[in-house]
């Protein structure tokens, strides 16, 4: 009889591991959580960093010049624009190197 309470208990013991196992093991198969670990990871890694902030400051300014100078508009604005966007892609780089 001792031994038959002692693997009840035993059992019971077992079935709340597993079912906290299998609570971890759906929450690291959750798309929002795998999101999250991923973003994360990233925002660790400065290497990362620094290119994703390149490629965001290059847009913002690729953005802006085609708003301000209009390099659709004429062969004058799409040359002032290419110029524009070396430069600013040029200050760019060795600023975000100083970061």
């Amino acid at each position: 009889m001792n031994r038959i309470a002692e693997l009840k208990v035993r059992k019971t013991e077992q079935e709340a591991k597993i079912g906290e196992q299998f609570t971890d093991l759906k929450n690291s198969l959750n798309i929002g959580t795998i999101i999250k670990e991923s973003v994360a990871h990233i925002a660790e890694d400065k290497g990362t960093q620094k290119g994703l902030l390149q490629i965001g400051a290059t847009m913002g300014s690729n953005f802006l010049i085609e708003k301000v100078l209009g390099s659709n508009n004429s062969i004058k604005g799409f040359v002032g624009s290419m110029i524009a966007e070396k430069v600013s892609n040029t200050f760019l780089g060795k600023l975000i190197s100083k970061i």
